[in-house]
């Protein structure tokens, strides 16, 4: 693809697997990076973007010192791919960069609809992004396939009773963090304990339902009911994210299932298995749409999926739209129809 004219200058803030396949994106259409950060302390700082992603020098060291690079390099737009929720130290990385007067893109799910949780530190964050005239939004593979995809496809109907996702993604293609976090490696007692004590956060499902109900013009009744289950490994299976072998009988993961039902009569629900993978594992998108009887009308699969690629590249096709937004926190039912797009500056 040819270098693109007047892009936008682009700052990514956080360079693990998902931050650097984004820089490679990027890259590959002429982008202008203008800066690149990492957190303090980290054995990243100081060495070159390009070189970390793989690219080629780029000549543009990752910094630690988020707020003096931010306004050093005036980014038009900051990509975030730090951490999943909008907690205190989230919540500084993107007033840093609302401060420096740059858009916000980022990965962290709690961003695709964070007014699902009435989280307060998402009514600052509105509130500041809406005072310097900035936009902050949260994409994704959800934005994608949990989302825009299931609304056409929804639209396409005339009586709408359910709508049923089932979902596997690997959780070696997202790296160590993430494999902590859906317990690989535990055991089932372990797993079990943990599951009965843990305050767990909402799911990515959660977010994602409050994204398709908004996008389909539902209206959710009550709260997203989770309930989850164990992945087990039935032989020795290695694990990428960890540098390790899970054995027989420990966990690769687990599912998450959430439902959220609506005032229209309208149940939406996601079944999603965050797994290390076997031989001949393979992401996939399956849903099912059925009337008010139950009686089924319409079936989407989406086989053999990168999912870890389609996330990136997804986040990638909306900075325009998201540059060209109102201030503000932006959830994706308000913008545009996802589609490719070339980088462009902002008028």
């Amino acid at each position: 693809m040819s270098a693109i004219e007047k892009s936008p200058r682009i700052a990514v803030h956080g360079l693990g697997a998902m931050g650097l396949e984004i820089v490679r994106i990027l890259h590959g259409r002429g982008a202008n990076i203008v800066a690149a950060i990492v957190r303090p302390g980290s054995d990243k700082g100081g060495r070159d973007l390009g070189e970390l992603a793989g690219v080629g020098p780029l000549g543009l060291p990752a910094r630690g010192d988020a707020e003096q690079a931010l306004h050093e390099a005036a980014p038009d737009i900051v990509i975030v791919t730090v951490s999943t929720y909008l907690d205190d130290a989230q919540y500084e990385i993107f007033s840093a960069a609302v401060r420096a007067g740059a858009n916000v893109i980022t990965l962290a799910e709690e961003m695709l609809y964070p007014f699902a949780t009435d989280n307060p530190r998402a009514r600052a964050l509105d509130t500041l992004a809406e005072r310097h005239q900035v936009t902050v939004t949260g994409t994704g593979h959800q934005d994608a396939y949990w989302v825009n995809l299931i609304s056409v496809l929804a639209g396409s109907t005339h009586d709408l009773g359910s709508v049923s996702g089932r979902l596997s993604w690997n959780v070696d293609d997202f790296g160590r963090a993430l494999a902590e976090q859906q317990r690989v490696n535990a055991t089932a007692e372990e797993f079990a304990v943990w599951q009965a004590a843990a305050e767990r956060a909402p799911t990515f499902g959660h977010y994602s339902l409050h994204a398709l109900a908004a996008t389909i013009g539902l209206t959710p009744r009550g709260t997203v009911v989770t309930t989850t289950e164990p992945v087990i490994a039935q032989h020795g299976t290695h694990s990428k994210a960890l540098g390790a072998t899970v054995p027989r009988g420990r966990l690769l993961g687990y599912t998450d299932t959430d439902t959220l039902h609506t005032t229209e009569g309208v149940t939406l629900s996601i079944s999603s298995q965050g797994s290390v993978y076997g031989e001949g594992e393979r992401d996939y998108n399956e849903w099912s749409l059925a009337d008010s009887s139950g009686l089924p009308t319409l079936h989407l699969r989406n086989s053999d999926l990168n999912t870890a690629h389609t996330t990136c590249a997804t986040l990638v096709n909306r900075i325009p739209d998201v540059i060209d937004a109102e201030p503000g926190i932006v959830t994706v039912d308000r913008l545009p129809q996802l589609r490719h797009r070339s980088l462009r500056r902002p008028a």
